[in-house]
């Protein structure tokens, strides 16, 4: 029987990430009703951005605000020029269109930057505990406290603020919120900004708990479209759940000779599952409202 402590530990550690990530994608469908698949690629733009200003002896501090702000920029930018002008088209065209930011994120990358994975280090990482016989850095301890700080303040935003109110109408009924007076441009930029900055941090840890390279960051959406997709595109605290889960879920199957090789096809089959799943669920209420 293998020892799973040190995969538990490690999954947790990674999953935090992952759960970071979905509560990215969760807060901004919960306000736009838009999933956006850019979400990592517009993070690894920013980490790149951060690599490149220290490569050039700028302050680690300044390199990360500006991950931070390229970020947000890149993410309110399509929010306001490309996303309010699909407002009122069906969501698949939506989340598409985040596709084609992706596709521009990343070849915008391998143009700036090349291919070439990178290195790319925080100071928390010279910091770390002994669980369970495993190494922790204060890195993935940071990744998993974000993610609650994050839970917990973006719930109170969203239910006990004016704006967070404002915000979730618009996700819910854009129409009827414009005639009540929510500006649906102003609104919309900020939960895209929101988004943004949620994803340059997610960026900053990634590369540093993974590796700095466009496509493994960019694809980052998987595992949290996962984790957002297990908790309805709706529960922070879910999210965060589903996110350890399957951090979990991935790091123990490496004690598996036989699966070692393949756990990291789990996101993307949990996310065909559930898109399968909650596809069957909606034509099953059709055909019973029907009495067919």
């Amino acid at each position: 029987m293998p020892d799973f402590g040190p995969f538990l530990v490690s999954g947790l550690a990674i999953g935090s990430v992952y759960a970071l990530s979905g509560l990215g994608v969760v807060m901004l469908y919960r306000t736009t009703s838009v999933v956006n698949f850019a979400y990592g690629a517009v993070g690894a733009v920013g980490a790149l951005t951060a690599w490149e200003l220290q490569q050039n002896g700028i302050a680690e501090w300044i390199s990360w605000a500006a991950a931070i702000l390229v970020s947000t920029a890149i993410s309110t930018l399509y929010g306001v020029l490309i996303a309010g002008r699909l407002s009122d088209r069906d969501q698949s065209v939506n989340a598409a269109a985040t596709l084609g930011l992706a596709l521009l994120m990343i070849g915008f990358a391998n143009w700036r930057w090349s291919d070439t994975p990178r290195s790319f280090h925080l100071p928390t990482d010279e910091y770390w505990i002994t669980v369970l016989g495993v190494r922790v850095v204060a890195t993935k301890i940071v990744a998993l406290a974000l993610a609650g700080a994050l839970s917990w303040l973006t719930t109170i935003v969203l239910h006990r603020t004016d704006t967070g109110l404002a915000m979730r109408s618009l996700a819910s009924d854009r129409t009827l919120a414009s005639v009540l007076g929510v500006s649906q441009n102003r609104f919309g930029a900020l939960a895209w900004a929101m988004s943004g900055a949620v994803g340059g941090v997610s960026g900053l840890l990634l590369a540093d708990l993974v590796r700095l390279e466009v496509r493994t960051l960019t694809f980052i959406i998987v595992p949290a479209a996962a984790a957002a997709l297990v908790a309805g595109l709706r529960s922070l605290p879910i999210t965060i759940a589903a996110g350890l889960g399957i951090g979990v879920i991935e790091a123990c199957g490496a004690a598996y000779p036989a699966v070692s090789d393949y756990r990291g096809i789990l996101p993307y089959a949990l996310v065909i599952a559930l898109l399968m799943w909650s596809h069957r669920a909606r034509t099953v209420a059709i055909v019973a409202k029907d009495g067919r």
